[in-house]
């Protein structure tokens, strides 16, 4: 017995031995490469540096300063490729998107032909799926969609006008929280709810568990020993499945062991798509519906490698199916409320803190608004046509994602194949290409003469370089959403300014905006506001 285990631990050591002999061999891609960068340490690459830095954009800002425009870091042993350059970037996102059409895969993820989404997709299942999106944000499609989102702008209005009534500081960002949370289930999938008005409401706190900061001894596996990511994703879906399997039949277990917001979300999901097929056709305007007028029966579909496929029978050429299994639309129906939810409420945010903090431009966006709508006429709903025409309001938003940008960890591609650069060689196939978009954001080259780091709308009226200004990526795997996106914000600042003036509460506005923190998206903790009414009249 001693014997035996004497071996085995012999044979552990070996192994892992081997395994961090393997992983220091792997520091080597960028040696090889002649490519500059921050020394990784071993198994754990720079991982340290960005926990340190508690923000990774702000790590990554720091080694393009010092080590270039291009350089590589590792997370774990897996290298990062970081890209600040926009000419290179404009052919990696745009110019050679077809050995870039992916995006890198999270931890825990698994593309696996059925599990996945439009975000984690890869070849022409993205393009299958994201032919049969893109008809929900056409001009047509949002034109219909505004009077949903009014009516959500209609209930933030009135819990904004209790918050004026009151007269004291408030944190509007809880407000916007619910508001496009409500928006996105409403608009895009046909849920009602009443989460702007209950803040226990389930659709609204699962959600927002998704975000919670939490540790997961998974996903730190998952991303350190990626050699056995399929036994990480096998063990959460078992420990996951005995988590709902405790809490289903031993109810006194719900207190302290939770349930995954993913599943419920997934699940609650597939209850909208059956319900929906139960009723059929209806006249009902959202991205749900669009997506089951392409629904098939099939648990699977099998794409082919090529924009055409050969019928094995009669040799005949078909066209790409365009066609979602019910698996990827409750999965899309997922990815809609997590890149919509959170994402567009920090902008909003972000948004508010500009207003308040830079009175003279907020006064600008103001007397801009009241040029295309009757400022006597507080109900004046903003149509989709007129806001098209607000340029300025355009160039209010966009400045402020420049200067605030909320997910740049989310902006990735990695290569299928090998590829060249010019000045560095070339790159293996599979390489993941991240971007450093404080570096582009802030560019003076790209975004002088004033000074990048003053707020100026206006420079948005000069043509800049097509990778100067990526919030929403860029090229045709850009965000497939921004325009619904875009469109909530304008209507929202509309309708939010006709009416008030924000006014900034000193430090306690400035504080939250001074100490962002970052996990998927750079987020302030709360947003400390006073509105005052616009026809108010100080001595």
């Amino acid at each position: 017995m001693f014997l035996c285990t004497c071996i085995l631990l012999a044979v552990l050591f070996i192994l892992i031995i081997a395994y961090l002999w393997h992983i220091r061999s792997t520091y080597e891609f960028f040696i090889k490469l002649n490519i500059p960068g921050p020394p990784p340490v071993l198994f754990f690459g720079n991982f340290l540096d960005i926990i340190k830095s508690k923000r990774s954009s702000l790590s990554i800002h720091k080694w393009t300063q010092k080590y270039g425009r291009i350089f590589g870091y590792f997370e774990g042993h897996s290298p990062i490729l970081v890209v600040s350059d926009p000419d290179v970037l404009q052919d990696v996102f745009i110019k050679s998107f077809s050995n870039f059409h992916s995006r890198r895969s999270f931890p825990l993820e698994k593309r696996d032909g059925r599990d996945v989404h439009l975000f984690g997709a890869t070849g022409l299942r993205w393009k299958r799926q994201r032919f049969v999106i893109n008809p929900t944000f056409s001009s047509a499609k949002l034109k219909q969609m505004s009077p949903l989102i009014h009516q959500s702008i209609d209930v933030l209005m009135e819990k904004l006008s209790d918050e004026y009534k009151k007269g004291e500081p408030f944190d509007i960002y809880a407000y916007l929280k619910r508001f496009t949370m409500d928006t996105i289930w409403s608009c895009g999938f046909g849920v009602d709810t009443d989460m702007q008005n209950n803040i226990n409401d389930p659709y609204l706190t699962h959600s927002q568990d998704i975000f919670k900061p939490q540790f997961r001894l998974n996903v730190i596996l998952a991303l350190f020993i990626t050699e056995l990511k399929l036994f990480w994703v096998k063990l959460d879906e078992v420990q996951s499945a005995i988590r709902n399997w405790i809490r289903h039949h031993i109810p006194i277990t719900k207190t302290f062991i939770s349930s995954s917001p993913v599943k419920w979300i997934m699940k609650e999901a597939k209850k909208v798509i059956d319900k929906r097929q139960l009723i059929g056709q209806t006249n009902r305007t959202d991205l749900l519906q669009l997506m089951l007028e392409s629904a098939t029966d099939k648990d699977i579909i099998h794409d082919r490698r090529a924009s055409f496929v050969t019928n094995d029978d009669t040799g005949v050429e078909m066209p790409l199916i365009r066609k979602l299994t019910k698996h990827e639309i409750a999965s899309n129906v997922f990815l809609f409320m997590i890149a919509g939810y959170e994402t567009t409420s920090t902008a909003l945010s972000y948004v508010t803190y500009v207003l308040a903090t830079h009175p003279e431009e907020q006064q600008k966006l103001q007397e801009h608004i009241d040029a295309h709508f009757n400022p006597e006429n507080e109900h004046d709903m903003p149509s989709y046509d007129t806001i098209s025409q607000m340029d300025y309001l355009d160039m209010f938003i966009r400045e402020t994602l420049r200067m605030y940008p909320i997910v740049p960890i989310a902006i990735n591609r990695q290569s299928t194949e090998d590829f060249q650069i010019k000045g560095i060689g070339t790159i293996p196939a599979g390489t993941i290409i991240g971007i450093d978009m404080l570096t582009l954001h802030f560019d003076n080259d790209l975004w002088g003469p004033v000074d990048p780091h003053v707020f100026y709308p206006e420079r948005f009226a000069t043509k800049r370089h097509p990778m100067a200004w990526i919030p929403f990526g860029a090229g045709p795997r850009n965000c497939v959403g921004m325009r619904f996106a875009l469109m909530e914000m304008k209507m929202t600042l509309i309708r939010l300014l006709k009416l008030y003036s924000l006014v900034s509460c000193g430090d306690k506005t400035e504080k939250a905006f001074k100490n962002l923190h970052e996990a998927f998206v750079i987020a302030p903790s709360e947003a400390i506001i006073r509105l005052e009414r616009r026809n108010e009249h100080h001595d």
